[in-house]
Formats: C-alpha cells, structure tokens, sequence
C-alpha cells in the first residue's frame, strides 16, 4: 500500500491529520484546475475550500475507482460549473434590471427631445444613413445587439472575443454614431 492509499485508508476512518495531509498533497492541483475556468483569485481560494470540504464530508462515499486526484478534480469541476452557472443567471438579472432602466431612461429622452414625429424621421434618418457609412463588421455588432436583440455574452462566445471587449466595442460605436447623428442634424439646421 503506497502512502497517498494509507493515508486515504485513515482519513476514511476518521483521521484529520490523515485528511490533512491529502489536501496538502493535492491543494495545488485544485487551485490551478479552478484557475483555468475563475480569474479570481478569492473565488478559486473558495471554490478550492467549498472542494475541500465537500471531499472531506464525502469522504466515506469515495471507493478508489479513480485516484484520490482525480476524485478531487471532479469535486472541483462540480464546484466550478455551480459557480460559473450562478455567476451566468446574477449576470442576466443584472442585463436585465440595466436594460430595463436603460430602455425606460432612454424612451423618455427620446419623446421629450423630439416629441415632433418629423423630428423623430429626420433622426432616424440620420442614423440610417450613418449606419451606412459604419465598417461593416460595426455595422453587423450593432444590428446584432439592438435590431437582433442579441446579448454580448453570446456574441462574444460566437467571436471568441472577451465580453468587455464587445461591450466597448458598442460604446465606442455608439458614441461614433452620435457625434454622426449630430453632424447631419446640424448640417440640416435641425
């Protein structure tokens, strides 16, 4: 019986200075499986600490099937998919809250900058015409996010690009498609 089998043997019989050295033996692999998939690195010291206890109450249920190691990881890759899935559902509740005020903050300045229905079809116009004049790859992320009603998080994973990077990408264009939208209205007189 090697020395990981005794040890695994004792804490199964109670041992803490047994369990003890096990986690030792294979915190680090934990930490840097964890630390593929969170960038975090009070998450990955928790998500670590939650495996390691979970191994710890579980301990009886383990019959050697795989090694000690691998158990752990499995342990792990369970706590990572409980955080990233609860991480992915407070994100869309967040969008969500945030497009909702966006969308109503945004309404009432549209009516009350331009209540007048042709005002309304000269700036639309002027953005018709300025999404013309975008890049092609701009002009595809914005009809993504706002006519397709496509989020970032899945455009990012479809481009294989960061979300904050798509997220200030559509700043950046919107804020280009403003100063355009201006442009023509002053050029009109409007």
């Amino acid at each position: 019986m090697d020395p990981e089998e005794r040890l695994t043997e004792q804490a199964r019989q109670g041992s803490d200075e047994a369990f003890c050295q096990l986690l030792l033996l294979h915190q680090v692999q934990v930490h840097t499986y964890i630390g593929r998939y969170v960038r975090n690195r009070d998450v990955v010291s928790d998500l670590a600490q939650e495996t390691f206890l979970k191994a710890y109450r579980s301990l009886a249920t383990y019959r050697g099937e795989s090694s000690l190691r691998v158990w752990f990881l499995k342990i792990a890759r369970n706590e990572v998919l409980l955080y990233v899935r609860g991480e992915e559902r407070r994100r869309s509740r967040e969008q969500k809250t945030m497009r909702s005020a966006l969308e109503a903050c945004l309404g009432a300045r549209v009516e009350s900058e331009s209540p007048d229905p042709a005002d309304r079809a000269r700036r639309l116009s002027a953005l018709e015409g300025c999404m013309r004049e975008l890049p092609g790859h701009s002009a595809d992320l914005i009809a993504n996010v706002y006519f397709r009603g496509r989020k970032t998080g899945d455009i990012a994973r479809q481009t294989g690009r960061p979300v904050g990077s798509i997220s200030m990408a559509v700043l950046r264009i919107r804020q280009v498609l403003r100063r355009c939208i201006e442009s023509r209205l002053e050029a009109k007189g409007v």
